[in-house]
This record gives structure tokens, sequence and C-alpha cells, in this order.
């Protein structure tokens, strides 16, 4: 999703249930292209430095704004590392769509400036582990 959504599989093995996760991914993909292929793009994490990686994009409008994280392996069960977002409106509120539960902050909405300067944190746990946030700005 990080640029154009492609799913390569064999679909004649596909189930039921795959057809149904491929058509959320695809609604999902279609409700953050705008933003993935034209808004900013903030390099949170690099995938050459540590187990995680993290990537941030804000529309260029600010109204929306898509944080990809990704675990590449984890060791000795430590956390991943608190997410700074970047390019928020700090006086603005966000309201969050988890498409899982590894988001460990509760609350549905949060400032900018939280967003930032405190962080996001994910509950990622295991290699390969990952996670997408939407997070829509309120007016």
């Amino acid at each position: 999703m990080q640029g154009a959504l492609g799913i390569g599989a064999n679909l004649n093995k596909w189930t039921a249930e795959d057809y149904t996760l491929a058509t959320r991914m695809i609604s999902t993909y279609k409700s953050i292209r705008e933003t993935v292929q034209h808004g900013d793009l903030y390099r949170l994490f690099s995938p050459r430095q540590g187990g995680l990686t993290a990537n941030q994009y804000v529309a260029a409008d600010g109204k929306q704004s898509a944080l990809f994280a990704f675990r590449h392996s984890q060791q000795y069960l430590r956390p991943a590392p608190t997410i700074h977002l970047c390019g928020l409106d700090e006086k603005a509120t966000y309201r969050l769509k988890r498409l899982d539960d590894k988001v460990v902050e509760t609350q549905e909405t949060l400032s900018g400036a939280f967003l930032m300067h405190h962080g996001l944190n994910l509950n990622l746990t295991g290699d390969y582990d990952s996670t997408l946030v939407i997070l829509e700005r309120l007016e």
C-alpha cells in the first residue's frame, strides 16, 4: 500500500475469508491512496537501523495521515520503540482508525501535539508483525 497496491496470489486457491480480507484491504487502500501517492513522506524509522521500519504519509491538505509500521524481528521480547509522528497540526485533534488491536493508546482521538511529542506505542510482537494506522483531522 506504500505506493501502488498489488495482491499476488493464485486466486483459484483462495478461500472466502481470503476474498473478504482482500476486499477490505482494497477499500482501505482506496481511502488513503491520494495521501500515499501525493502527500508528504516521513521516514520515521529506517529499515537499515534496528528492527523497526515506520513510514508516515501526510496529505497535502493535512486532513489525513497514514502510518505504516513493520517489525523485522523481535529480540528478547523488547517492545517496539515509541513512534513520534511528523507533519501534523499540533493544535488539531485526530481520530485514529485502527485496522487491528496493535495501537497501545486506547483513546479514539488524540491531539497533534501528543502524537508528535509523546508518540504512539505499537504492540508489534514477533517477527514481521506490522500495522497501519490512519489519522483523520477533525474540523
